[in-house]
């Protein structure tokens, strides 16, 4: 029966994550530009960006992706540890 309470709680952080995740790409305006994209497979080729500078990511959007990393690997461990302690 514990097993099952760290997999909810598992499963419903991950849920909580995904919906931020949802929440923050619809914010910033990420499923806006529909037509264009449905446009890409007939071009024959991947759209390049401009310069170098605009190819790479912002340092907030790499630490967030740290952080969400982070917190998933946490997450795995905190289960394996509380599951194999019981």
């Amino acid at each position: 029966m514990t097993f099952y309470l760290f997999f909810l709680v598992y499963l419903g952080a991950g849920i909580l994550i995904c919906g931020a995740l949802f929440y923050w790409a619809v914010s910033n305006g990420q499923f806006k530009d529909q037509d264009r994209a449905r446009y890409f497979p007939l071009a024959g080729e991947a759209p390049q960006p401009k310069d170098a500078s605009s190819a790479k990511w912002p340092l907030s959007m790499t630490i967030s992706l740290v952080v969400i990393l982070g917190a998933l690997v946490s997450q795995i461990v905190i289960v394996l540890v509380l599951s194999l302690s019981s």
